[in-house]
């Protein structure tokens, strides 16, 4: 049995906007599951849905095959959520929030302790343990999120921009640690941004846009979109004018070139960095960015025909 399955999901605002519009999945246990989609592609909305705050115009949500419409309430109990937003309680301390919430999902003041304790020590948290959540950084209320999120096992897990204000260090410790509770049970739906660190860690993708999933695959698979291509990334000076072959992908700077145009491109590039006006280079695979780009303009040329 999947441990969140949606089905046929439309929701319609009272203003006519469609959000979501027959969205169907289904996310098996363990599975690190990426929703990948700019901001208004409806990945919020179908959020909401899943923990129950917010109630489809027409289809189904289960959760470890419970009927959420019909019964959010188990969908806020038996979920681990770190919101997008930032959150302010300007009394309570960092570890008195992560233990508080673990009580509140039925640990023991004992187990929440524990638990505590050892998320604030892999997060590197220690020293603002005392912290109110008012006065800490943005980047400290996220990780304090984020434990708050997993101090007491779920079997899902829905983790919205996870990394967002974090420091790099911190933040691959946060990717290693979604990674072990992939490894060791939960099911996570992950909403992010930051593409180039959590496509090591993700299990199956979909890219959703305007409220529609246009693909859904392993990354490998979804990289066929773009076998063929390589991602040229520039940093330029004044006078740039890209090369006729290099196609944007939307990025600044930042072009997809095919592999057989890569030996005249290559001589471009030398010409334009002995004149100054390229001044560094470097070229790589594709990544989900450029995956996503692919997808939604093969809709778009699917759509003139």
């Amino acid at each position: 049995m999947p441990v969140l399955e949606v089905t046929s999901l439309h929701k319609r605002y009272r203003n006519g906007t469609l959000a979501n519009d027959g969205i169907s999945l289904a996310l098996e246990p363990g599975e690190i599951y990426g929703l990948l989609g700019p901001n208004g592609a409806g990945k919020t909305t179908l959020v909401r849905q899943v923990l129950g705050l917010l109630r489809p115009t027409s289809g189904r949500i289960t959760v470890e095959g419970v009927d959420v419409v019909a019964h959010p309430g188990f969908a806020r109990q038996r979920i681990g959520f770190l919101p997008q937003g930032q959150f302010d309680m300007r009394a309570v301390h960092v570890d008195e929030f992560i233990e508080l919430i673990g009580r509140l999902r039925g640990l023991s003041r004992a187990e929440a302790r524990s638990r505590t304790e050892n998320l604030i020590e892999r997060l590197d948290l220690g020293q603002f343990r005392k912290t109110t959540i008012h006065a800490a950084s943005g980047g400290v209320r996220r990780l304090t999120g984020f434990a708050a999120a997993i101090v007491a096992h779920a079997r899902l897990l829905v983790l919205d921009e996870p990394t967002n204000d974090i420091d790099p260090v911190r933040r691959q410790a946060l990717w290693g640690m979604i990674d072990e509770l992939g490894a060791e049970g939960s099911t996570v739906l992950l909403v992010t941004h930051n593409l180039a660190e959590a496509e090591r860690v993700i299990d199956r993708l979909a890219i959703i846009d305007r409220g529609r999933i246009l693909r859904e695959g392993s990354p490998a698979s979804l990289r066929s979109l773009v076998t063929d291509r390589l991602r040229l990334e520039l940093t330029v000076g004044a006078g740039f004018i890209p090369h006729p072959l290099l196609a944007t992908d939307g990025a600044p700077d930042t072009y997809l070139l095919d592999h057989a145009d890569l030996p005249v491109v290559s001589q471009w590039l030398a010409e334009q960095r002995a004149a100054g006006v390229v001044l560094d280079f470097r070229i790589g695979p594709p990544t989900l960015d450029d995956i996503y780009t692919a997808a939604v303009t093969d809709r778009e040329l699917v759509a003139a025909k």
